[in-house]
């Protein structure tokens, strides 16, 4: 919403965003620059602007992927003209990344995982898959929500992990051990 009043002047409340994607692909050999975002918004009186990208880079064996680092422009209406471009007071900020992946590929070890990263809704997870030798299978996925459902403070987690054998082992008596595996959930209910 937008409003006056003889004590504040014009103001701005609410919170929305427009945004869109470009699909840009720049290539600066090892590291290719992707999907160029920019958005605009209001949000409790001021208008972000912002401006990130995803980022992938090789390395040999190894790939990785940065998706949704960049930086942002706050523009605010100033009191009196007492802002650092009169009227106008900017603040610029660094857009931490929404999500980092990394993939490796060495003939012994195989495999990747990835983090995503939700600080607004308090919210952070990741899934590793590695496979060494042929052998051993190695997944495991956790979450961890730091923001509780009614408001109130704490957090909740929870990690899934597995590892399964090629060949499984013979443990006599035609019986064999195929995989082990562990849940861990803390704060967590069905």
């Amino acid at each position: 919403g937008i409003g006056f009043s003889p004590a504040n002047g014009f103001y701005f409340h609410g919170s929305s965003a427009l945004e869109i994607q470009l699909a840009s692909h720049v290539d600066l050999g090892p590291v290719e620059l992707d999907a160029l975002t920019l958005s605009l918004g209001i949000q409790n009186g001021t208008l972000p602007v912002a401006i990130t990208t995803d980022i992938k880079a090789s390395l040999g064996p190894l790939e990785g992927t940065v998706q949704g680092i960049g930086f942002a422009l706050n523009f605010a209406l100033a009191d009196n003209n007492s802002g650092n471009l009169g009227p106008i007071d900017l603040t610029a900020s660094f857009v931490p990344p929404t999500g980092v992946g990394l993939s490796i590929d060495a003939g012994v070890v195989t495999g990747g995982g990835y983090l995503f990263f939700d600080p607004a809704h308090g919210q952070y997870g990741g899934a590793l898959q590695l496979e060494i030798v042929g052998l051993i299978n190695a997944k495991a996925i956790g979450v961890i929500t730091t923001r509780m459902p009614d408001g109130s403070s704490g957090f909740a987690l929870i990690v899934i992990i597995t590892c399964e054998f090629t060949p499984p082992f013979q443990l006599g008596y035609g019986f064999t051990l195929n995989g082990v595996g562990g849940l861990l959930g803390l704060n967590r209910s069905v």
